[in-house]
Parts: structure tokens; C-alpha cells; sequence
């Protein structure tokens, strides 16, 4: 009986070592990226003036974006292309989702995969509109996309409205990296 139990044993082990196995996914997110393959984190005022305000020592570039804004669309490979050649530099990059929660499943987390963006992503929690785009900058009525960077110290150093190309994008996060002034660019007027 024990020579029957031990030759099952063996034979099961065999079958295992020879099974064909799953292919890994082409986007694995390091440790720290695991959310973006499950959830976003929500976004509160509160946490996003945390965000802003406790850097240890690196610089922040957040964009505002939404998987039904078109320019949104447009401009984010830029962003995730900025993110990666900005590497190794002491800069965080954060992407801010103003889609509605119950579309983080089926539209933004899908989008945010096959874009390949490997940066901390959140969705907004607005519980108060006026407060959490006043947290960003008073100047921004609430426009998408909009980007914001945010020096070492938390004080805003460009803000940049609608679609951005590259060579604008990499001179906000540059600007943010150690330039003395800050720049805005006026919201749109409203209709």
C-alpha cells in the first residue's frame, strides 16, 4: 500500500513538472504599482493637500485627466512617456482620474493598463467640488486636463490647462525640479 501512495506521489509531481503553465501579463506593476491592477485609491481634499504638502525631497507632477476627455486621451503617452524618462530623478508623477467611480473598473483601470503607466493613480472623491480644485490652485476652474507640479516644498511651480504637447510637459516637471518661478496658464473663460 505505502509503494502504491509513493508511486502516486511521484507520478502527480511528474505531471506537475510537465504541465504547460500561465504566460505572465505583459504589465506587471512593481510592489508598490500592485493598486493600479485592482483599485484606485480615492482622492479626497484632504489627502490631496497631504500629497501636495509632505514630498521628502521629491518634486510632484499630478495631471487631471478622464478616460472620456478626448485631449485627456491624446495627451496622456506624453505623460507616461515623461514619467519613464524622468526616472531615477526626484520627482513623483501622479495621475488624477475625474471619471465617475463606477467606471474604474470597466473604463479607467482597462486604460490605464494599455497605456502602460507605470505612476500612482488615483480617482477623485469630489465632496466638495470648489474645495478640491481650490487645493490644486485657485486659478484652475476645473478644466481637464490640467497639470500641476509642485516643487520639493509644495509650492505650485506650473499649471498648464488643456492638451499639453511633450516639450511642455517636460519643461513643467524640469521647472518643478529647480526653477524659481511659477507659471500659470489662465484657465478657459467660461461659456
Amino acid at each position: 500500500m505505502l509503494q502504491v501512495v509513493l508511486l502516486g506521489i511521484i507520478l502527480h509531481a511528474q505531471v506537475l513538472a510537465v504541465a504547460p503553465r500561465t504566460p505572465e501579463p505583459c504589465f506587471k506593476p512593481t510592489p508598490s504599482e500592485e493598486h493600479t491592477t485592482r483599485h484606485l485609491e480615492k482622492l479626497t481634499e484632504a489627502k490631496l493637500r497631504k500629497l501636495i504638502r509632505t514630498r521628502d525631497g521629491n518634486a510632484l507632477f499630478i495631471n487631471v485627466w478622464a478616460t472620456w476627455c478626448q485631449p485627456c486621451v491624446e495627451e496622456f503617452p506624453d505623460i507616461v512617456r515623461l514619467s519613464e524618462d524622468m526616472k531615477g530623478q526626484k520627482i513623483e508623477f501622479v495621475g488624477v482620474s475625474g471619471d465617475d467611480m463606477e467606471d474604474e473598473s470597466s473604463k479607467v483601470i482597462p486604460f490605464i493598463e494599455k497605456e502602460k503607466a507605470h505612476f500612482k493613480f488615483y480617482i477623485a472623491k469630489l465632496e466638495g467640488e470648489d474645495e478640491f480644485i481650490n487645493a490644486f490652485d485657485k486659478q484652475w476652474g476645473g478644466g481637464i486636463p490640467a497639470t500641476f507640479t509642485f516643487d520639493a516644498h509644495g509650492r505650485l511651480k506650473a499649471f498648464l490647462l488643456g492638451e499639453q504637447r511633450y516639450e511642455h510637459l517636460k519643461a513643467a516637471a524640469e521647472k518643478a525640479l529647480g526653477a524659481k518661478k511659477t507659471t500659470s496658464v489662465p484657465p478657459e473663460p467660461k461659456k
